[in-house]
């Protein structure tokens, strides 16, 4: 090294040296670097998570790679992004080392760029694949799905979509080899509708006809029929038309279903019409049924269904359909499903939630609470879930009720916003003679305890000892309207035993002291919200009805 004490003047004759000064010294400088790395490894390799075997760090890994998965996947992959495993093996040399041996890490896919595949399908060696893809927007090739589909032969998982343009070619690749590890096989068709596109069966050639893992098949707006014999071995089974597509008549449906005896959960969701031709066909047993969902569609379509189905007795049932034009319309599909009667469980709460044309109807074995918007077939408590659009009287989930086999209602949830009459609620004291408990939510309850004060105590259900009310606007003297129903019942010896208040408007530590007199345990939450306008005037539901009620006194 040159001297630091020699002064370097750079002149012309000089210049050659200066160079050779900065070429050494940017040797040094880089040596210096390379020393500080090793020794910055070396202080490294001395931190605590070091001395963690490379089993527990695979096992953190997986982890942080599920959890990601899990919480990221919505069904779209990423547009070309880096896979999940990719963030841990840019931390140390040695979690990559780690990372880069364990194969299971980089087993799932659900990325688009070719590039980032090729990378996954090197690094998962031969680990079985979990694939997700659905086709981008701008209707851009599919080599990355066939990238995917040429390891089918090692797939366990297969979810995807595709325009149906491509449907020939994917359907072709899935023939092209066995898929002995496929358990779940899903595929979606992202065009709304294709008038080249027709009802095409998926026959024997599919997987060449290897796939004995298979349990779980979901296809959504796909015209297929399920021909091959592999599908005779599925657990779940979801089918999902629109109206504009190509679609199986009711035969072909039902010839499908019969090759499946051991389903155990089925969702249908079919056109509103679908050609039915089924009057010479045989019965379709599914023994080991668990729960089937029927949606969107007619009501005759869904009797026509049932009728040449054999179900078990507990077999959870969920109906989406259509407007319905009268009573006797859930008469005939009741006729359908309960062949045997006697086989259906004791039903022991009714749950109703609905607006002005629109209602959900529920009902369940279990005495628990549960307001469910939308079906879920893990819920094995509620045996029959219907939504329907009907804009005539409420009563009506009375009316279904008095349809139900051993029927044994203890428990009524209500919520609904709109003011149901104390005839609405007079109907329930004749058709519900054993409830024991009430839920009312975001309803109005003047009608409510109306009908309660004018028929006696042994008519409005005499059993009845819980009365919850939630997010409820209570109105002016509505309180004490409850307090002197709750006082009528102890005179008759039908006392309330709880009265829960939770998130109601117009409750105040008073009005509930006036009501633990008259009713041993009133559980209130201790919200205090009163129901007053910018001028201090009240709107509370009883004060709203006085002013229209007045307003229109004045008119006349």
């Amino acid at each position: 090294m040159v001297p630091t004490s020699i002064d370097i003047i750079p002149t012309r004759g000089g210049t050659t040296l200066v160079e050779q000064c900065r070429t050494d010294i940017d040797k040094d400088i880089a040596a210096l670097l390379a020393s500080l790395t090793v020794l910055r490894s070396r202080r490294n390799t001395l931190a605590s998570i070091f001395s963690l075997p490379p089993e527990i760090l695979v096992t953190i890994f997986t982890y942080i790679v599920e959890e990601e998965n899990s919480k990221n996947y919505t069904g779209i992959p990423p547009r070309g992004g880096a896979p999940t495993p990719m963030k841990v093996t840019h931390i140390c040399r040695h979690w990559r080392q780690v990372a880069l041996e364990c194969p299971s890490l980089w087993t799932f896919i659900d990325c688009l760029s070719a590039r980032w595949v090729a990378i996954m399908l090197e690094r998962s060696k031969e680990a079985a694949l979990v694939v997700m893809y659905s086709a981008p927007d701008n209707h851009c090739t599919v080599e990355p799905l066939m990238q995917l589909l040429s390891q089918l032969h090692r797939i366990k998982v297969l979810k995807m979509g595709s325009f149906s343009i491509d449907v020939d070619r994917i359907v072709d690749c899935l023939s092209s080899q066995p898929a002995p590890l496929l358990q779940i096989f899903k595929y979606r068709i992202l065009e709304s509708y294709d008038p080249i596109f027709s009802i095409r069966p998926l026959s024997n050639t599919i997987f060449q006809g290897c796939a004995p893992l298979l349990r779980s098949v979901e296809l959504v707006e796909c015209a297929f029929i399920l021909t091959s014999d592999i599908f005779s071995r599925l657990r779940t089974l979801t089918l999902k038309q629109i109206e504009n597509f190509p679609h199986p008549t009711l035969s072909q449906l039902l010839f499908t279903l019969k090759r499946m005896p051991d389903l155990e959960l089925l969702t249908l969701e079919l056109p509103s019409r679908i050609p039915e031709n089924t009057e010479h066909f045989d019965q379709v047993p599914l023994t080991r049924l668990r729960s089937i969902a029927l949606g969107v569609c007619t009501i005759r379509t869904a009797a026509s269904l049932f009728s040449h189905l054999v179900l078990p007795g507990d077999a959870s049932i969920a109906l989406y359909l259509e407007e319905i034009e009268s009573l006797q319309s859930f008469s005939d599909i009741f006729s359908a499903i309960y062949k045997d009667p006697e086989s259906f469980p004791i039903i022991r709460s009714l749950g109703a939630i609905f607006s002005d044309d629109t209602f959900i109807v529920q009902f369940s074995t279990s005495l628990a609470f549960k307001s469910e918007y939308s079906w879920n077939n893990r819920n094995g408590d509620i045996r029959l879930f219907i939504n329907f659009r009907y804009a005539s009287n409420p009563a009506i989930i009375f009316d279904i009720c008095r349809m139900i086999p051993h029927r044994k209602i203890q428990s009524l949830s209500v919520s609904t916003s709109l003011d149901l009459s104390q005839n609405f609620w007079r109907a329930g004291f004749a058709d519900l003679p054993e409830l024991e408990s009430i839920h009312l939510s975001t309803t109005l309850i003047a009608g409510f305890i109306l009908a309660f004060l004018t028929v006696g105590v042994s008519i409005a259900h005499p059993l009845l000892r819980a009365l919850e009310l939630e997010n409820i606007d209570i109105g002016c003297n509505e309180l004490e309207g409850l307090r002197d129903v709750a006082r009528m019942r102890a005179k008759g010896g039908v006392d309330i035993h709880r009265l829960g208040l939770t998130d109601c408007r117009n409750v105040m530590e008073w009005n509930v002291q006036l009501l633990k007199k008259v009713v041993a345990d009133v559980d209130w939450d201790g919200y205090e919200e009163t129901l007053m306008d910018s001028d201090g005037g009240c709107v509370c539901p009883t004060c709203l009805d006085e002013d229209s009620s007045a307003d229109a006194h004045s008119e006349d």
